[in-house]
């Protein structure tokens, strides 16, 4: 394995150090959200970070193994279950100072795993490698523009979340 290998799998390492604690946090985050649809949304992003782990895994993997990247297709968040309501039922958030500190959170986190993936994708230059890091980075930065209208929502319209609309 030459050096460059060695460098991208301690890139690789510490992506997957941040998936983990990124898919803790969200697990955790799930029991401060009152509303249906926060908890819904928080378990998805849990969701999304254990498959980015896994595929890193994979990719660490396949680079030891046989110094090759691997094709990455991404990841799709899953259809809202059981039509859940939100202002209409009186489902506002009641624990909203807590999530907003949440989200405020994750959006730093979100930002910073969207760098890092851009920066990997740059670095690399093999086309599966390179796609597989313009796909995450691209995961990252939906995250990220979903978890900042929540935030926008929860913060301005009276605790109500908007995530399934």
């Amino acid at each position: 394995m030459d050096n460059k290998n060695l460098g991208m799998l301690e890139a690789i390492q510490l992506a997957m150090e941040a998936e983990l604690k990124a898919q803790k946090f969200y697990s955790n985050a799930v029991n401060q959200a009152s509303n249906e649809r926060g908890k819904d949304l928080l378990k998805q992003l849990a969701n999304f970070e254990k498959k980015h782990y896994e595929a890193l895994e994979k990719l660490s993997k396949s680079l030891k193994d046989d110094g090759q990247f691997i094709k990455y297709e991404g990841t799709t968040f899953d259809e809202i279950k059981g039509g859940v309501k939100s202002e209409v039922e009186g489902k506002l958030e009641s624990n909203k100072d807590n999530v907003i500190n949440i989200l405020n959170m994750a959006i730093d986190a979100e930002t910073k795993a969207f760098n890092r993936y851009k920066e990997l994708a740059e670095e690399t230059s093999d086309p599966d490698g390179r796609s597989m890091f313009q796909t995450l980075a691209e995961e990252e930065s939906l995250h990220r523009r979903i978890l900042s209208d929540e935030f926008y929502q929860l913060s301005n319209m009276g605790g109500v979340w908007s995530w399934g609309d």
